[in-house]
C-alpha cells in the first residue's frame, strides 16, 4: 500500500524532497495496527453499474474488515450506479433501515 501511494504521488510531478517526505508520512500511517483499531459497524452498498468504484475494491474492503473479525454487511444493488439510481429505491432503503434496527 505504502509504494502504491508514493508510486502516484511520485508520478503527479512532486519533486524528489516532497517525495521523500510524503513516503516517510505515508509509511507512518501504514505502521497502525489496523487490527486493534475500533471501527463502527459498516454497511457497504455497491451499484452493479457502478463506473467510478470498481466493484472488487468494495469486495476487498469487506473481506478486509471481515478477516478482521469487524461488524461489516455488504449489499451488491445489481442496478444501482454510483451514489445514485438505485440507492433510493424501496429495496435499498429497506435493506439500510433493517441494517439500522439490527444495530441500534
Amino acid at each position: 500500500m505504502t509504494t502504491d501511494i508514493a508510486q502516484n504521488i511520485a508520478d503527479d510531478g512532486a519533486d524528489a524532497a516532497e517525495t521523500a517526505e510524503t513516503t516517510e508520512t505515508v509509511t507512518a500511517i501504514g505502521a497502525i495496527d489496523i487490527e486493534s483499531m475500533v471501527a463502527p459497524p459498516s454497511l457497504i452498498m455497491h451499484g452493479g453499474r457502478d463506473q467510478l468504484v470498481p466493484f472488487n475494491q468494495s469486495c476487498r474492503l469487506y473481506a478486509t474488515l471481515k478477516a478482521l473479525g469487524k461488524d461489516v454487511t455488504f449489499y451488491k444493488l445489481d442496478n444501482a450506479c454510483h451514489a445514485c439510481y438505485g440507492f433510493r429505491s424501496a429495496r435499498a432503503l429497506r435493506l439500510v433501515f433493517d441494517w439500522l434496527s439490527d444495530r441500534l
